[in-house]
Parts: structure tokens; C-alpha cells; sequence
């Protein structure tokens, strides 16, 4: 896998730089650089200097992690996000998921689950704290009807073998599909959805009851 060049919003400056030195001590990190505000993090980014991946906390001065992750899903969407943080209740799992997020950790995750979970989600994954999982899978309110998206049923299966945690790979292998259909469908659902990544498409589908 080809390193990764990621940046960290992180308010809290001892958790910060204990953080960064973790993360340029493994293998997989190319380059990381760190940041205070999204304030910063905005005005150091642009077309030339973009991250594969960003650490996002939610809690952040000025501008608030959910905003920040809605703004750079519409400023540069190929950047994957991963949440950083201590919030764990339901109503900021599911902002965060739907503004774009492609991972929920909580800070009381180890070095070794942080950086398992950065990788996996640059491979095309999604990673979520096993509380947050949890949050996401038993305590999501569904019931408005599925019709109202306009999903296909091949849409629909898409998503129920997504909520199991199957990657793009082996959804094709359960459909029988190629990946790169299953990538089409994929497309198609954000668009209907209206959102950014594998775990805004999971989180919307279960609390709107599209799936259960």
C-alpha cells in the first residue's frame, strides 16, 4: 500500500504531539502534519498540498469538526476523513457519518486500532470504535419509507452487505458482479442519499429504515 500523507485537527496540544510522534513512527504514514483549527488547517490547504487523509476532531474552536467535514467533502472530496475524538453520542456519530466521514474512532482507541483503522479506510473501508458501531447498528430510529430515495433493489442489497462490513471486493463476490458495477451502484446511492462515504450511506440507510 503506498504510504499515506495525512493531517491531524487536533485542539488539544499534549494529545496532539503525543499523537504525531505515534503517527510518524509507522511505516504506512509517508509525511504527517498537524493542526490546532480548522481555521489553519483550511488556510494551509490547496489544490498543490492535499492529504490523502485527515484525523478530525469534532470538539474544535471556530469551526466545529462537522462543519469542517461537510466543508471539505464540497471543497475536495477524494480527502478521506476519519473522526478523532471523546463524543460518542448518537446525534454527533450520525452528523459526522453523514456529513461525509469515512470512520468514527474514540479517542480511548490504542495507537495499533488508530493506525489498523487508517489503513483500512484508505483501501476503500470504513472504521467505526466498537461503541460507535454499537450506536450506529442498535440505537438508529428508522422508520420513514425507502420509496422516498428512489432506490433500485440492487441499491438496496448494495447497502444491506455494506452495513455487514463487506468491502467493495467482496460485495461483488456475493452479487456476482464486477467491483466496478458494484462502484456504479455505489455512485448512485451517494447520489440519492445525498451523501459523502460508505459509513454516511450505512448510517442514513438504518435510520431512515432503507434497511435494518
Amino acid at each position: 500500500m503506498k504510504p499515506i500523507e495525512l493531517w491531524l485537527v487536533e485542539d488539544d496540544s499534549t494529545y496532539r504531539r503525543t499523537l504525531l510522534r505515534v503517527l510518524e513512527r509507522n511505516k504506512s504514514i509517508s509525511s504527517c502534519r498537524a493542526f490546532p483549527s480548522c481555521i489553519e488547517f483550511f488556510s494551509e490547504l490547496d489544490a498543490a498540498k492535499q492529504p490523502d487523509l485527515v484525523l478530525m476532531d469534532l470538539g474544535l474552536p471556530q469551526m466545529g469538526g462537522v462543519e469542517a467535514i461537510e466543508k471539505l467533502a464540497s471543497l475536495a472530496p477524494d480527502i478521506v476523513v476519519v473522526v478523532l475524538t471523546v463524543f460518542s453520542q448518537k446525534e454527533k456519530v450520525l452528523q459526522a457519518l453523514e456529513a461525509g466521514a469515512s470512520g468514527y474512532l474514540l479517542k480511548s482507541a490504542s495507537a495499533s486500532e488508530i493506525i489498523k483503522g487508517l489503513e483500512e479506510v484508505v483501501k476503500g473501508g470504513s472504521i467505526l470504535s466498537p461503541e460507535i458501531a454499537k450506536i450506529v447498528l442498535e440505537n438508529i430510529q428508522k422508520p420513514i419509507s425507502k420509496q422516498g430515495y428512489k432506490l433500485a433493489a440492487r441499491e438496496i442489497e448494495v447497502l444491506e452487505l455494506l452495513s455487514l462490513g463487506q468491502s467493495v471486493k467482496e460485495i461483488s463476490r456475493s452479487l456476482d458482479i464486477s467491483q466496478s458495477t458494484v462502484s456504479t451502484y455505489l455512485g448512485r446511492i451517494y447520489g440519492k442519499l445525498k451523501v459523502q462515504s460508505q459509513s454516511g450511506a450505512v448510517a442514513l440507510a438504518l435510520r431512515e429504515g432503507i434497511i435494518k
